[in-house]
């Protein structure tokens, strides 16, 4: 997993939950570099600990940890990619292209997901989600705060599921104006 995902993390604990607990979920852990690659364990284990110490679930710590990631730290280190679209759906329609070719292209043992994005109707997409990570949980968080950084709303529908069996996952997002 890309290290950007581990840092991210730890600004969310300490930011959200304080630097105690930052301290409890990051004890022992090494300092994650941006542009590393790390074993995916290492993340589901810090997810855990993180649902440990919030006295929540690690799905609810997943979806809270990505809109925070797509709101703060993505929108922070890659302003560039958010300043080129004014809204949620043409930002939404180019993360495959524009992000995770590139993050395939830099750090190979990174493995993004494969994203299918096209529009959905007049106000929205509709995303193939392909991963073994299976973290489409994650993905609507980052959906919820991509959308809350262009100042909108999603709601999103889940139609199929990896989690559930299905082959791969089938997000709809509509999105308003918050």
């Amino acid at each position: 997993m890309h290290g950007v995902i581990f840092t991210s993390l730890r600004s969310y604990v300490g930011t959200v939950h304080g630097p105690a607990a930052e301290a409890q979920v990051f004890a022992g852990e090494p300092v994650y570099v941006l542009g590393e690659a790390y074993p995916d364990e290492r993340f589901h284990e810090l997810v855990r600990r993180t649902a440990a110490v919030a006295g929540s679930s690690p799905d609810e710590v997943l979806e809270r940890f990505g809109a925070f990631t797509a709101e703060h730290t993505f929108r922070r280190l890659y302003p560039a990619f958010f300043e080129i679209s004014h809204s949620t759906r043409p930002f939404l329609l180019t993360v495959e292209t524009r992000i995770h070719e590139l993050v395939r292209a830099t750090i190979p043992r990174a493995q993004p997901p494969r994203l299918r994005i096209s529009e959905h109707g007049e106000d929205g997409v509709r995303i193939e989600y392909d991963s073994a990570r299976r973290l489409c949980v994650l993905l609507r968080g980052l959906l919820a705060g991509t959308a809350a950084y262009y100042g909108e709303r999603a709601e999103i529908e889940e139609r199929a599921c990896m989690r559930r069996g299905d082959p791969a996952c089938t997000i709809d997002v509509r999105l308003s104006p918050s």
